[in-house]
Parts: structure tokens; C-alpha cells; sequence
């Protein structure tokens, strides 16, 4: 028989693994809506129930977490379809390879851990088996023998999604006075050698668990034991499958390209080849941090930032999308549903400390200028057969807003014009932009004296929004110089829930308690109101902010919901953001 731990690993492992009392069993949930987790003490969880002629069909795979965070009790289990629910790596989660952890990747790069003990911010992933005493046989180093608790082993099967085939690796550990024990890790293949060895009756125990690159992550368990002698001896095993995802960053830096969409509805696309991910365009922000070099003459010649731009009306081909479903990414516009297969885009508005421009992609001729005001010629006309090279430029530096508004022919001859669409640029400025560049911004592109926004918590638009709360809520268009309350995201009914949908930026909002803090906050009578916050996580069948983005992988800008479950009609339902300032 094969050895699969050194004694001294096993013995580490045993003083780790708590042994709980067995009570009796709960039923299991098994339909729940889609769900993300980005704080709060949840559990991979294993049940085994005996089945009499198929062993094998006891194996049931949940993420759970119970309503009274007594994971002894086994009554006040709540059971989550694995398949509808994702476990978010937040930003507390984010740090970099250490010497001591080097065979999970090189010393020095990037790694996502949720943490072994509760952080706040991050989620607090333990691993759960629920099965009786009196079932399995217990294994020690890849031995079984008849046991009257007895226990099961949990295997690494696979490691899939995005974030492994661009190369990122899943690594599972613990640690203690010694220092890290890595009990799973897909670096350096998956073998017998990656697994938990002992889960007895009720065992629940947090580890490490590690992710190297952005994207999503399948991460496939074997659950397996042998049946005590007495009950036949056979083997037995069962498969779960749990989904993680760790955010991209949200930056395009320097260079990327803008797909444009039609068909069944309108969008654009920011993509950022180098890394596989296109962002929604109201959740990417593009930085412009290359020194101009352009030869325009005028207001251009002293141009401080820009970046390179690609229009492009074919679709993305990226393997990762955010903000949008992947079928419609890959779209771009369809051939033969407009005239010549093209598409107008025309510049209908700039926000900013200075003026801004497309030139094209020589740097030798301007294509939309805000600088000598802005008309139907400020536009260009971009077609499937050829991508349009560009150069976005800027006068000054700081934040831009500039939007775009699509157009074209349909062959039928009908004229179709989108909604706006409206960039977030940062000219020498990035995603992670302070409160300090947001008012300072905002002050040129007014006129205001210096300083004029510099307290947060003041109102200086008198529109019952202060400061600090416009500027967590940058990506609605909220403008602290400009009443815009009308701005604020408003509830609406789906699928059983009220929710409150909102944009989350983790750059302002990091959910440490650090930094800036948004709270969305839901209401159907104005007096009696349900909020959520890392602090208070809430329960996700209960209240909860959740995700509600589309597409198959997540940014640093997420598209959030509050949702409360609701009965009946509701015939009025309020929302409102309570912002606390560090």
C-alpha cells in the first residue's frame, strides 16, 4: 500500500482536525439562486449518507454555512448548490509568493489566499463532513482499519477554468508552529499526494487556499473511504466540484482595444489582450500613462498622456469577459446586419481638467477634438474588414469621462442609434486613482478653488450626497460638483428578490475597514431598512449583497445586488448608500 503523508505531516494534520460530536442529520437544500461570496464563514461541505447496494451514491458536495455558527449543530445546517455559488478572492486576499510557500509558484509574484482564520473582507473557507460514526473504516497513511468513529479522505481530482489555463495554480495548506504544510497543490501535478487524509464524523477545519493568477477556478474533490468490514468493506467515493473566482484588475494600461457590438443589443468592449479579459465598458477604466508624442500642432502639441487605441467591430475572442455574456462578446457586429457592415462612433461628451482627443494612430491628425467644441464631425466610421488604429490624448492630467454614442444603417435601411456609452479614462492617473486626484479633478473641470471638494463628508452640490459618497459612487456618473441624485441606483423585483444593484469599486471600497466604505441599504416602508457590510455579511437565503454581474469572470469594478427575499407584491421598495469615510 502506497504511503501517501510523511509521519510527521500526518501528525501535524492530526493536531488540526478538530473531532465533533455527531448529532443527527438535516435535510439538504439542493436549489439556490446564483450566489457570490466575498466575506463571511462558509464551508466546502461533504455529506455521506449509508446507501444498502450502491455506496457510492451517498456522496453529496454542498457549500454551507450554518444559521447559528455552531458547526456542532448539524439542525441549523444551510446547504448551497456548489454549482450556483462563487467564492470571490477580495482584495485583504491579495499578496505575494513568500520563500515559504515557494512551491506554490516563484518568490515574489502575485497570489490570492483566503485565509485560515477569520479576516475581515475575506472569505473564511473551512471544509466540512457530515457523516455517522460507525460507517467507514479509518485511514491512516493509506491504511484502513475498523474503526467506531472512522473517517474519510478528500483527494484533489482536478484544477480547470481560465486561471489555470493561463497558468495559475490552486494550493491548498495549513499552518502551525512549524510553518507551512501544503496539503494540495496543482503546480506541481496533481497526485495521490494531494489530499486531506482524515475527515472524521462531523469534522470541520479552515486552511489556505491559494490561487496564482486572475481568472475562474473549477477546483474538483474526491471524497473517499472504505465501508467498515461489517458493512461489506467496499470501497466508496464521490466527486464535488467548487467554483472560485479571483477578479482581474479593471486597469487597461496604455494600450487596448475598444470592441463595438450590435445585434440584440448594443455594447463596447474594453480589452486588454495581454492579460485575456475584456471589461464592460463601465467597468474598465483606461490609463493613459505613455508621455504624448503626437506631431498635432494646436491644443494637442502639448498634450501630456495617451494610449493606444484599437476600434474594432469584430468580437472579442478573449477568454475571459466581464460585464457581459461571452456569446454576445464574441458577436461584435454581426456580418451582414448593417450596411457595409459598419459602424458609427460619434463623441458627444468630455468631463475632465482638460480637453481630449482621438488622433489617428501616427499621431498625426486629429479625429475627434473637444477642444474646438464638439460636433457630428468629431466621429469615425469603423467596419469589420478593417480595424481603426487610434491615439486617445489628453491637455491635462487627471480623470476624463468621454462619451460615445454608435450608429449606423441596418441592410433594411433603417437608421439605429445606441444609448450613450460613456470611458473612464485616467490621464497619468490609474484604476486606484485617491480621493485627493477625484477632487482635484473635479475642481479644475469646474473652476473651483483649490480644495473646494477636499471634505468628504460635506455636500458641496447640496444634492443629499456628500463627497465621499459620490466618489464611491464614480462609476454611476456621479459628479460632486452637479446635483445628480437621480444618479443612485433604484430597487427593482426579480425572481422572488428585492434588489438594490449598484457598481462596487474595491480599489475605493478595499472591504478592510481601511479605506472608504459603501453600504447598500434596501427598504419597503422607509422606516425599517436592511443593510449589509463585511462586518455584518448576513446570511445569502436571508439579506445579502451578492453578484450580479454577467459574464464568466469578475474585475475589481463589480456589479453588485443587495437583495432580500420578498412575498406577494411590494408595492413600494426604497434604496439608499450609507458611505463611511476612513
Amino acid at each position: 500500500m502506497e504511503l501517501h503523508l510523511s509521519n510527521m505531516r500526518l501528525n501535524r494534520l492530526f493536531s488540526l482536525l478538530p473531532l465533533l460530536t455527531a448529532v443527527a442529520t438535516s435535510s439538504a437544500q439542493v436549489s439556490t439562486p446564483q450566489t457570490d461570496l466575498l466575506y463571511g464563514h462558509f464551508e466546502t461541505h461533504i455529506d455521506y449518507t449509508l446507501t444498502p447496494g450502491n455506496p457510492n451514491a451517498g456522496w453529496q458536495f454542498y457549500v454551507s454555512y450554518n444559521k447559528n455558527d455552531d458547526f456542532n449543530d448539524r439542525t441549523q445546517i444551510v446547504r448551497l448548490n456548489p454549482a450556483t455559488t462563487r467564492i470571490v478572492a477580495t482584495p485583504p486576499t491579495q499578496g505575494t509568493i513568500s520563500a515559504a510557500i515557494s512551491e506554490l509558484g516563484p518568490v515574489g509574484q502575485p497570489i490570492w489566499v483566503l485565509p485560515q482564520t477569520n479576516v475581515i473582507g475575506a472569505p473564511y473557507l473551512g471544509t466540512r463532513a457530515v457523516f455517522d460514526a460507525g460507517i467507514f473504516k479509518a485511514s491512516f497513511m493509506g491504511f484502513y482499519v475498523d474503526d467506531p468513529l472512522g473517517s474519510i479522505t478528500l483527494a484533489l481530482h482536478s484544477v480547470t477554468g481560465t486561471g489555470p489555463a493561463a497558468g495559475g495554480h490552486f494550493g491548498l495548506y495549513t499552518s502551525d508552529f512549524a510553518g507551512p504544510l501544503i496539503l494540495m497543490n496543482s503546480a506541481d501535478g496533481i497526485d495521490a499526494n494531494d489530499q486531506i487524509e482524515t475527515l472524521t464524523p462531523d469534522a470541520h477545519s479552515h486552511f489556505f487556499w491559494s490561487f496564482t493568477k486572475p481568472g475562474n477556478y473549477a477546483v474538483t474533490f474526491r471524497g473517499h473511504g472504505q465501508l467498515l468490514t461489517g458493512l461489506g468493506g467496499a470501497s466508496t467515493q464521490g466527486f464535488g466540484t467548487f467554483n472560485f473566482s479571483v477578479p482581474f484588475s479593471s486597469r487597461l494600461q496604455n494600450t487596448a482595444t475598444l470592441r463595438l457590438g450590435a445585434g440584440s443589443e448594443w455594447h463596447v468592449l474594453l480589452e486588454d489582450a495581454t492579460n485575456a479579459v475584456a471589461y464592460e465598458s463601465r467597468q474598465g477604466f483606461l490609463e493613459a500613462g505613455t508621455a504624448a508624442t503626437s506631431t498635432v500642432q494646436g491644443t494637442f502639441a502639448g498634450a501630456t498622456r495617451q494610449m493606444s487605441l484599437t476600434l474594432s467591430a469584430l468580437g472579442s475572442a478573449v477568454a475571459n469577459i466581464v460585464g457581459q455574456t461571452p456569446a454576445l462578446a464574441a458577436t461584435g457586429v454581426p456580418a451582414g446586419l448593417l450596411q457595409s457592415d459598419a459602424v458609427t462612433v460619434r463623441l458627444i461628451g468630455v468631463h475632465g481638467p482638460g480637453q481630449f482627443a482621438l488622433l489617428n494612430g501616427t499621431g498625426t491628425a486629429l479625429l475627434m477634438n473637444s477642444a474646438d467644441g464638439i460636433s457630428a464631425a468629431d466621429s469615425v466610421t469603423v467596419s469589420r474588414s478593417a480595424n481603426l488604429s487610434a491615439l486617445a490624448a489628453f491637455t491635462a492630467d487627471g480623470l476624463y469621462r468621454v462619451t460615445l454614442q454608435l450608429s449606423a444603417t441596418t441592410t433594411g435601411g433603417q437608421s439605429v442609434t445606441s444609448q450613450p456609452f460613456t470611458l473612464s479614462f485616467g490621464s497619468n492617473r490609474t484604476a486606484a486613482f485617491t480621493y485627493t486626484q477625484w477632487r482635484q479633478s473635479f475642481e479644475t473641470a469646474h473652476g473651483l478653488s483649490s480644495g473646494a471638494l477636499s471634505s468628504a463628508s460635506a455636500d458641496f452640490d447640496q444634492d443629499g450626497m456628500r463627497n465621499g459618497h459620490e466618489f464611491l459612487l464614480f462609476w454611476h456618473g456621479c459628479n460632486p460638483a452637479r446635483a445628480d441624485l437621480g444618479l443612485n441606483p433604484v430597487p427593482q423585483v426579480s425572481g422572488g428578490f428585492l434588489g438594490l444593484d449598484f457598481l462596487r469599486d474595491t480599489y475605493k471600497d478595499a472591504l478592510n475597514e481601511g479605506s472608504f466604505q459603501i453600504n447598500p441599504m434596501l427598504s419597503t416602508n422607509l422606516s425599517t431598512w436592511s443593510s449589509q457590510s463585511p462586518r455584518n455579511p448576513g446570511r445569502p437565503l436571508e439579506t445579502y449583497e451578492t453578484g450580479a454581474d454577467k459574464g464568466n469572470a469578475l474585475g475589481r469594478i463589480l456589479l453588485r445586488r443587495l437583495r432580500i427575499p420578498v412575498t406577494g407584491t411590494v408595492d413600494k421598495a426604497f434604496g439608499r448608500f450609507q458611505a463611511v469615510m476612513p
